[in-house]
């Protein structure tokens, strides 16, 4: 890699941290600090306790989903070793990020000592392609929400989701072409696709019930179909590729989308910041069965640095 690549690379990073921690200043900034403690002590924990459930819930269909889309490729694997995969990258996405992504663990780990490595590569990224796909499929819950006109083109809520970075999307044209060629059946079978978007349908109607969970705790009236067309829209704007997994993309979207539906600055920031918590608390189960894996980061990094050398598959993407 020539120093200016590596300049490049250290550049995007640092900004894909400054940005979080400014949109995250500046969320704090505008709380009225004195009326936290009273909406911290009404908070039922009760419905906190449910959101972290269904969102390990959620977390545990995307290790079936996994699980499927290998099986139909007739590779083998236990569902208990995906579901400890998938929070063992979880964990690496929200506590590692600088070191290396937790698709990178999910694919050397998963693929280490099998012959058909490309295929259980591309079987991490049409798992996602399958998320993204489906995700689409709740943004009609978004026409619940009031004042959706003004969200889109007063707040700039659209503007921040829009698309940015041609080198990000050049990086998912060739994981998608690489996805395809390697597990064509994917996408050709009409069977597989039902089920693999069912199962994403399922997984991303958990994780929403979790945010609905926190907006229980906080007594928002605001209904399942609500709360999901919130965190539809908040996802779509935490994709943008300028922050660390989201990180205060997810948090300022969460709370605009909220105030706009009647809850005060302060509600929707402590909701915001409920949800990254119940993510993060989830996320720690993977980092406990990481102490047992402690060869886990040199395998996947000798691992990315094979892919990236053979098949050219974009840094982007791992």
């Amino acid at each position: 890699m020539s120093d200016r690549s590596q300049s490049r690379r250290v550049g995007w990073g640092v900004l894909r941290w400054l940005v979080p921690l400014g949109l995250i200043g500046g969320l704090l900034s505008r709380l009225d600090w004195m009326a936290i403690a009273p909406l911290l002590d009404q908070v039922h924990r009760e419905y906190l306790m449910l959101s972290v459930l269904a969102f390990l819930l959620s977390q545990g269909m995307i290790a079936v989903r996994w699980w499927y889309l290998l099986r139909v490729q007739d590779i083998s694997f236990g569902l208990g070793r995906l579901i400890w995969l998938v929070l063992i990258g979880a964990f690496a996405s929200n506590f590692l990020p600088t070191i290396i992504g937790g698709d990178v663990i999910k694919m050397a780990v998963a693929a280490y000592g099998q012959p058909r490595r490309a295929v259980i590569v591309a079987s991490v990224i049409a798992d996602r392609l399958f998320n993204l796909f489906s995700m689409v499929f709740w943004l009609p819950c978004a026409a619940t929400l009031s004042n959706l006109f003004s969200l889109f083109f007063g707040t700039g809520l659209m503007a921040s989701a829009a698309p940015s970075g041609g080198s990000v999307w050049r990086a998912w044209r060739t994981g998608i072409d690489l996805a395809v060629r390697a597990g064509r059946a994917w996408f050709t079978s009409p069977k597989i696709v039902l089920t693999a978007v069912a199962l994403s349908w399922l997984s991303i109607g958990l994780s929403f019930f979790s945010f609905w969970m926190v907006t229980e705790a906080l007594d928002l009236p605001l209904s399942f179909w609500q709360a999901s067309g919130i965190a539809v829209l908040a996802y779509f704007a935490a994709l943008v590729p300028i922050s660390i997994n989201g990180l205060g993309l997810l948090e300022g979207s969460l709370t605009v989308l909220l105030t706009a539906q009647g809850a005060s600055w302060e509600q929707g920031a402590i909701a915001a910041l409920l949800m990254r918590l119940v993510i993060v608390t989830v996320s720690l189960l993977g980092g406990v069965r990481l102490l047992g894996w402690r060869d886990l980061f040199q395998q996947a990094r000798r691992f990315q640095e094979e892919r990236l050398a053979e098949s050219n598959l974009p840094s982007d993407l791992l």
